[in-house]
């Protein structure tokens, strides 16, 4: 198992994971179409996304959190994934 301070961490290398690979999917697809070499063309375009994707939401997720805490009213003495 992972120990829990890296949950942050984690936490962004999966969502950044899941996201560049829907999104450039989806744009992919609207700019080419489902073309013979579509495959290819996404796993270039995700390859070139996820090295931005990834440090944005290690920047993102927490920022996110606090000001979801912030708008919600949420109590600030739970425990925290950071």
């Amino acid at each position: 198992m992972i120990h829990p301070k890296y949950s942050g961490l984690l936490m962004s290398l999966i969502i950044s994971f899941g996201m560049s690979c829907v999104m450039t999917f989806f744009v992919t697809a609207v700019n080419t179409g489902f073309v013979e070499d579509f495959l290819l063309l996404w796993i270039k375009a995700w390859a070139t996304a996820f090295p931005v994707a990834f440090p944005t939401a290690l920047i993102i997720v927490p920022l996110g959190r606090k000001l979801t805490i912030r708008l919600t009213n949420e109590p600030t003495d739970q425990p925290s994934c950071d």
